[in-house]
């Protein structure tokens, strides 16, 4: 169905970008947080593009499959397949089974080209009851909520919370029973042969893999050792049972918390003037203090919580207990909009006008979402260089034909035409259902982020100077806005956030794809990209929340991708061998690669953390960390072809003058990049 023209295009009747920024700017009072995640969707028209149905649709293990529904969420293997396969909650992995929770609290495989981590059957949250097949019944930023029921009115619910440092299961009328694939060497010090009975509020369970895990009860249990590795309770439970890994330090750190469950969390923005700030609510039954597990692109920006003496070796480094009900994690945004930080160089500017003039009829060739996306963006990357330029006709020739190419996108009438999914609730390629590896999967919502992100910037670099083409189309790309980063829980038509993990701090790209490591995430600066193209969409239009929307999914996002993609010699989070790899190619819940899916050369897999080279690449791009890896990513440069581009813009973070000459010696650009964007980029280097 085709949407009347929302409310967004009462805000496009301004008379000039430049009133529409100074608008902004006037909006954003250091004195009036503006609240950009949760409360009203940011518009619930429904798309403009024709309705489908998916051919994946929803299993069984949803108590409400209704539209929208998550397509990329750090537990969506719940919901895949079997729904059966790992999910890591940090620091603790678990499977979710038909007969209740596997639990483990894995280690570290480091090697030279991965570090590793592998479920095993360390515990089980079981009842002694049969329990029918499980169900997702609850799911917010922070959690998702497992329940299984059996006769009776018997159930188990187990909260799976991000960085919870025990496992719960809330019991109703049900016998907890726990077991292990290990041998009981001791229940409560007592041995650990058949027979052994404890009682109580506190038991600890001995493994002959040299682990030993806390049991916390909201009652007394009678829990008694059977043969097969089973610590059975004598009689139901209404009530709570937590486990926890004892840690070689921080045990009475366990204690003192086990009485305060976390069972999910709300994740809250605001922005005032350039400073944005996180708010994780966690929603808990129970007494006592909240203890929770943070990371260390946490810690950097933490306030009003207590650390506390628990710590853990993870994927992402150290976690950290802290005691606190609510997160305050306040950072710095961008100030970076359509320009860099700085003019031109004099010295380089008529080369760089030189170029513009030969590239003003750059292709656009790909008929897919991505390839295509490239390019779209690649015209609106030269129409802003020739607007910062002065080249008026320059930038309204770029814009005529940037139009020409987006609109069949925008209108459906493109040979790759968008549709709008009702199963799920996303926009997608209709084609693309059809085939899984379709458009990189594109039509099982893998990668739309780094899709439409392009889409996005092109748009935003045409509405920047055509208020009327942006009424005219206005609400037609809110809806790829929206199909990527909604922040309402009450849009009717797109989940929240599809890809972005607040408590991970990156998004996710893998869709309704199935995965034993987990969820996975490639190129972190293409993510990076899809939400400086969302505020340069706010800024365009003068939606200040979009726009500081964008922004706080971009300091968190390229705080992250600082953290656990980019690795200088100063990291804490990786370990040797690794570590001299100076960068992980992707990301996973339970594994890190040096390597992509399309290569494993040093310069595809540096190159892919780059890409695209825009304003806002000079705060992702840490030059320590560039110049350190230099050397790895520029040793196969006369075989790089196109990549030679990314290598060229990359050396010219430490060293201009180097860069400027082998940019004259480049054979070729890569479909998104043009000589101009390459030039533009190290004339404005400090």
């Amino acid at each position: 169905m085709r949407a009347a023209p929302g409310l967004l295009a009462l805000a496009l009747l301004a008379p000039s970008t430049a009133a529409l920024q100074q608008g902004l700017q006037a909006e954003r009072r250091p004195d009036a947080p503006l609240p950009v995640l949760g409360g009203a969707p940011l518009a619930t028209t429904e798309a403009p593009w024709d309705e489908v149905d998916h051919l994946a649709t929803p299993s069984g293990f949803w108590a409400d499959p209704t539209a929208p529904l998550p397509t990329n969420r750090w537990w969506q293997n719940a919901v895949l397949g079997s729904g059966d396969w790992p999910l890591f909650t940090m620091p603790y992995s678990v499977k979710v089974q038909a007969e209740g929770l596997s639990i483990c609290r894995p280690g570290l495989n480091v090697q030279e080209a991965f570090v590793m981590q592998t479920h095993l059957d360390n515990l089980r949250l079981r009842t002694a009851e049969e329990l029918a097949e499980r169900q997702v019944v609850e799911h917010d930023p922070l959690s998702v909520t497992i329940e299984w029921r059996g006769a009776g009115g018997i159930g188990l619910r187990t909260p799976l919370v991000r960085g919870m440092p025990y496992v719960t299961g809330l019991y109703e009328q049900a016998t907890p029973l726990l077991s292990t694939m290990h041998a009981i060497l001791s229940l409560s010090g007592q041995g650990g042969s058949p027979g052994t009975t404890a009682s109580g509020t506190q038991h600890t369970v001995e493994l002959n893999n040299g682990q030993t895990w806390a049991i916390y009860s909201s009652s007394s249990l009678e829990l008694t050792v059977e043969a097969g590795g089973v610590v059975r309770a004598s009689e139901p439970l209404t009530g709570w049972v937590r486990v926890a890994l004892l840690p070689p330090a921080g045990a009475e750190v366990l204690d003192a918390s086990a009485g305060r469950i976390p069972v999910g969390g709300r994740v809250r923005g605001i922005v005032a003037g350039d400073t944005g700030t996180l708010r994780f609510e966690w929603r808990t039954l129970g007494d006592g203090p909240l203890l929770m597990m943070t990371l260390p692109h946490h810690r950097d920006v933490l306030s009003e919580v207590t650390p506390v003496d628990l710590t853990w070796t993870t994927l992402k480094g150290p976690a950290v207990g802290v005691v606190g009900d609510t997160w305050v994690l306040t950072q710095p945004l961008t100030p970076i909009g359509w320009n860099a930080p700085r003019p031109i160089d004099p010295t380089y500017e008529p080369a760089v006008r030189a170029a513009l003039l030969q590239d003003i009829d750059a292709t656009v060739l790909a008929p897919d979402p991505y390839f295509g996306g490239k390019e779209l963006a690649k015209l609106g990357r030269l129409a802003l260089i020739a607007d910062e330029l002065g080249e008026d006709q320059v930038a309204l020739q770029l814009r005529t034909r940037l139009k020409s190419e987006l609109e069949p996108w925008l209108t459906g009438t493109n040979s790759q035409a968008l549709a709008y999914d009702r199963t799920w609730g996303g926009v997608l390629v209709a084609d693309a259902i059809q085939d899984p590896g379709s458009a990189f999967g594109q039509g099982y919502y893998n990668d739309h982020h780094f899709h439409y992100g392009y889409h996005v910037y092109a748009a935003a670099a045409l509405a920047k100077a055509d208020p009327a083409w942006a009424e005219q189309f206005g609400d037609t790309v809110l809806h790829l806005v929206r199909d990527i980063a909604n922040p309402s829980d009450r849009d009717p038509h797109y989940p929240r956030q599809r890809h972005m993990d607040w408590y991970a701090g990156h998004s996710w790209a893998s869709g309704l794809f199935l995965f034993g490591d987990a969820r996975n995430q490639e190129s972190t600066s293409e993510a990076v990209n899809a939400w400086y193209a969302v505020s340069l969409w706010g800024l365009a239009t003068g939606d200040a929340r979009i726009h500081d929307l964008g922004r706080l999914m971009l300091a968190t996002e390229i705080r992250s991708a600082q953290r656990y993609w980019q690795i200088p010699s100063t990291s804490d989070v990786y370990t040797e061998p690794f570590k001299s790899n100076k960068v992980v190619g992707v990301l996973w819940g339970m594994k890190v690669d040096y390597s992509t899916f399309f290569g494993n050369a040093p310069e595809l897999i540096h190159g892919i953390q780059m890409l695209p080279f825009t304003p806002i690449s000079e705060e992702l791009l840490d030059p320590v960390w560039i110049e350190e890896g230099y050397p790895a990513f520029s040793s196969n440069l006369a075989n790089a072809g196109s990549w030679a581009n990314f290598i060229c813009m990359a050396r010219a973070i430490f060293d201009r003058d180097g860069a400027w000459e082998m940019a004259q010696t480049l054979p070729s650009w890569d479909n998104g990049n043009t000589r101009t964007n390459t030039l533009h980029w190290i004339a404005t280097r400090p």
